[in-house]
C-alpha cells in the first residue's frame, strides 16, 4: 500500500527531526545533565522547573525521566527530588505540541536545506544549522504525513477504527496509550494527531484522549528502564505512571466540558488542542506538586520497601 508507506516514511522523518533537534539543542546548551539534575533539584518546585527546562532542551520526557530513574536507583537523587522533575518532564513535553501546531509543513524541506547551509558554514552556526534542519524534517514529515492519510482514509477498516475512537473516548485513550506505547514517542503521536486534526478527520475531545493517552502510552519507557533497579527507581517510574494515570481518571468524566472551555483559547483547532494538551499537564503537574506529601506516601504505600 502505497499510502502506507508514505505515512511510515513521513513518521521516519518525523522522528529524525526530533532526534537532530534534540542533537542540536544540547550541542548549544552543552552541559552535563546528570551534574545539573543533582544541582537544581533542591526542591520539588525547583525540580519541576528544572525537568520543564530539560525536557525543552532534549525534547524527550522519557529521556529525562529515565535519567532521574538512574540517579534515584544509585542513591544520588531523593525520591522528592526525582517527582520534581517527573512533574515538570509532563509540562516540558508539551511544547512539542504548541510547536507543531503552527501551519509550517510547506516550509520543511526550504528548512531543511537552510540548516545543511549553515551546518557547512563554520562552527558557529553548526548547532543553529542542526535545529533548523531538526525543525525542516519534523514539518516535512507531518506534512508527507497528511498527505498520505489523504488517501488512508479511504481504506474501509481505517474509516471504521476512526469512527470507533470518535464515538467511544476510552477507545481514544487507549488507542492513544497503545499506539505510542509502540512507537515510544508522545510528541510523534501529537504530530499524527495535529495532522488528522489538520485535515479535519479528529475534532477537539477526540483529539484530547488521545494525547491523555499517550501521556501513559509514553511512560512504558520509564517502566522498562526501572526492571531490574532498587526500589527508588521504581518508585520513580511508578509515580510517572501514576501521575498520567490519574490524570485522565480525573478528567475523563469532564472530557467534553473541559475540551468546550478549552475551544474558547482559539479559533485553530490544532491550536486548541496544542493548549489543551499545555494547559491539562500543567494543572496536573502543580496539583500534585501542592500535594507533593501525599502523592509521596501513595507511592511509598504502592511500592513498598519489601517489594525491592
Amino acid at each position: 500500500m502505497p499510502s502506507a508507506l508514505f505515512f511510515l516514511l513521513g513518521l521516519a522523518l518525523f522522528l529524525l527531526g526530533l532526534f537532530i533537534l534534540k542533537a542540536g539543542l544540547e550541542r548549544i546548551a552543552s552541559f552535563n545533565l546528570k551534574r545539573i539534575i543533582q544541582r537544581f533539584t533542591a526542591t520539588p518546585s525547583l525540580g519541576c522547573l528544572t525537568g520543564t527546562f530539560l525536557t525543552m532542551i532534549l525534547q524527550s520526557s522519557s529521556a529525562v525521566t529515565v535519567i532521574s530513574i538512574g540517579l534515584a536507583d544509585t542513591g544520588l537523587m531523593s525520591f522528592a527530588q526525582a517527582l520534581g522533575i517527573v512533574l515538570g518532564t509532563n509540562i516540558g513535553t508539551t511544547i512539542t505540541g504548541q510547536l507543531l501546531a503552527f501551519p509550517l509543513e510547506s516550509l520543511g524541506i526550504p528548512l531543511v536545506f537552510l540548516g545543511l547551509i549553515l551546518m557547512i558554514s563554520g562552527n558557529t552556526l553548526r548547532a543553529i544549522g542542526l535545529n533548523i534542519c531538526g525543525l525542516g524534517f519534523i514539518f516535512w514529515g507531518m506534512d508527507f504525513m497528511g498527505n498520505a492519510f489523504s488517501n488512508i482514509m479511504h481504506n474501509p477498516l481505517i474509516k471504521h477504527l476512526l469512527l470507533l475512537t470518535t464515538r467511544s473516548h476510552l477507545l481514544a485513550v487507549l488507542f492513544g496509550i497503545i499506539f505510542t506505547a509502540i512507537i515510544q514517542s508522545s510528541s510523534a503521536m501529537t504530530g499524527i494527531v495535529l495532522v488528522l486534526a489538520k485535515s479535519g478527520h479528529l475534532d477537539l475531545v477526540t483529539s484530547t484522549a488521545i494525547i491523555l493517552g499517550s501521556n501513559v502510552g509514553t511512560c512504558i519507557t520509564a517502566v522498562l528502564a526501572s526492571i531490574g533497579s532498587t526500589i527508588s527507581g521504581k518508585r520513580v517510574a511508578a509515580a510517572h505512571v501514576v501521575l498520567n494515570f490519574l490524570g485522565i481518571v480525573i478528567l475523563y468524566p469532564f472530557l467534553e466540558k473541559f475540551t468546550a472551555l478549552m475551544a474558547l483559547s482559539s479559533s485553530d483547532l490544532p491550536r486548541q488542542i496544542a493548549h489543551t494538551h499545555t494547559f491539562f499537564n500543567i494543572i496536573s503537574s502543580l496539583a500534585v506538586l501542592l500535594f507533593a506529601g501525599v502523592f509521596t506516601k501513595f507511592i511509598y504505600w504502592l511500592v513498598p520497601d519489601t517489594l525491592g
